[in-house]
């Protein structure tokens, strides 16, 4: 197999509109000026390979898999995706209506909804506040041209291409530079867009679709992935609940031993990439168990960061990421994602001896101590998304 992934810089974190990002992304596959999206569709299935497009928070790009031996074909069609889309105004509306349909699904998952109220909370008008759809009404608004001129903007922004899988590098290398010639390399991302944190501690209580389930998210900001104390965080965050199975100080309090909820599970650095990720505690719970859930899981929080992780719960932490590492980049579709990534960020994320060394490196000092600097108590964000009849009233 081979995977060819082309990545631009920027996303949904430099759109002036919201849906933008993710509409221009994924418009890039539903037709070229060579051919529409029927014949896009035809040219891909006849090499029995598979094409998408994409647009994220933080890039906009096109995705190919296909045999090793059809590498060139499969070049030749990324290119003329990323250079060539025709923006079709049938297809956009399609593609809105089809966002339109996730953001009601999302709606109806009580867990999305209040994550989503959460992530609100944590990030304020920044893109990562809000679904990558954006909602019914920008959806609706959007047309071709700004969905051009996104593009355009992102192109002259660069991007990297990844070829991996069984090929010849110096023959993949020279075809690629042919093809994508055009192509400038990567910008220095845009500096990150405002982020206004509560500066105190926030309460809310979303009502929400589910017949019983209340979902419990407790934390706050965290940081990007290439802040020095992001290692520290990572391993942090297994200790809390962020590993294998019911493993974590969050799922053994809360679930284990006081049956407060089905689910627990925390993480400290969720989602860090360009942006700050964050730190969060989450339960799934009833609601006449919701409020002693909340209160273990401040409790557990609070003793965490005032006394740190143990030795053991630190090189436990490390053991179980170096072991996942070797899994993150089996098959040919990992390693060209781990590239693209890198590259976007400056990190090299793809280099498992430097994945290692990374992970090597924070002792039990370092990681109580950036939970000293990044943790405060006193500040975290608390959502409780109940079921609308379980409310109480005001």
């Amino acid at each position: 197999m081979v995977a060819i992934r082309v990545v631009l810089v920027g996303g949904a974190r430099v759109e002036l509109a919201p849906s933008t990002a993710l509409l221009a992304g994924r418009l890039l596959a539903e037709g070229t000026g060579r051919r529409d999206h029927r014949a896009l569709a035809e040219a891909v299935e006849s090499l029995g390979a598979s094409l998408s497009s994409f647009g994220g928070y933080e890039s906009i790009g096109v995705a190919v898999d296909a045999l090793a031996a059809d590498w060139e074909r499969a070049l030749e069609l990324a290119a003329e995706v990323l250079f060539e889309p025709a923006f079709p105004e049938e297809r956009l509306t399609f593609l809105a209506r089809q966002a339109a349909a996730e953001l009601e699904a999302l709606a109806d998952q009580a867990d999305a909804a209040t994550a989503l109220e959460f992530s609100r909370q944590l990030y304020g008008a920044h893109a990562r506040g809000r679904p990558l759809q954006g909602s019914a009404a920008s959806l609706a608004a959007l047309d071709p041209a700004a969905c051009r001129r996104f593009h355009a903007e992102s192109l002259a922004r660069g991007g990297v291409v990844v070829v991996a899988g069984a090929i010849d590098p110096d023959a993949v290398a020279r075809a690629a530079a042919a093809a994508f010639a055009a192509l400038p390399p990567p910008a220095a991302p845009p500096p990150p867009a405002a982020i206004a944190p509560p500066r105190r501690a926030v309460r809310r209580q979303p009502a929400t679709r589910a017949r019983d389930p209340v979902h419990l998210f407790v934390g706050q900001i965290s940081v990007a992935r290439a802040d020095p104390d992001f290692t520290a965080l990572e391993l942090a965050g297994v200790v809390l609940g962020a590993g294998a199975g019911l493993t974590g100080r969050i799922p053994q309090r809360v679930r284990e031993q006081e049956g407060l909820a089905y689910h627990a599970t925390a993480e400290c650095v969720a989602g860090a990439s360009i942006d700050p990720g964050r730190a969060f505690a989450y339960a799934g719970t009833s609601p006449d168990l919701a409020a002693r859930a909340e209160r273990a899981m401040l409790e557990e929080l609070e003793r965490f960061v005032a006394e740190g992780p143990t030795a053991r719960e630190v090189d436990e932490a490390r053991a179980y990421l170096l072991g996942r590492e070797p899994f993150r980049r089996e098959t040919a579709r990992q390693r060209a994602e781990l590239e693209a990534q890198s590259a976007l960020l400056g990190l090299p994320l793809h280099d498992a001896a430097w994945v290692r060394a990374e992970l090597a490196a924070p002792s039990r000092a370092d990681v109580a101590a950036a939970l000293g600097r990044r943790l405060d108590p006193a500040r975290l964000a608390r959502v409780v998304g109940r079921p609308r009849r379980a409310l109480p009233r005001a």
